[in-house]
């Protein structure tokens, strides 16, 4: 089989792109005169750095909390979970809300 099939060319031109629109964002340049230089198509520049940012998974930043201890519920049925931070009691019953949890965290992670 002659030539490159269709994945590798495509994942050769996506490599190629990325490798321009990261050197454009160093650059400092205008995207018209990091284009002109590199003799590329500004608009293909411009969809490629679309594509990417599309693509781009937000981070996510932890905060470490020392946790002195974890205790299960236990009897009644519920499955839930208290967590121990020094004198601060976190209970949680099997249906807690990740989000409001994500968010009291963030919080004491503020105050340590």
């Amino acid at each position: 089989m002659a030539g490159k099939d269709w994945r590798s060319r495509r994942l050769e031109k996506r490599r190629f792109w990325h490798a321009h629109v990261k050197a454009w964002e160093k650059s400092g340049l205008s995207q018209n005169e990091y284009c002109r230089r590199n003799q590329l198509k500004n608009n293909r520049l411009t969809y490629w750095k679309k594509k990417f940012a599309k693509e781009t998974v937000p981070s996510v930043n932890f905060v470490p909390v020392p946790v002195s201890g974890v205790e299960r519920s236990k009897g009644g049925g519920d499955s839930g979970l208290t967590i121990f931070l020094g004198n601060i009691r976190i209970k949680l019953d099997s249906e807690f809300d990740s989000s409001a949890l994500n968010r009291v965290m963030t919080a004491l992670g503020a105050r340590a």
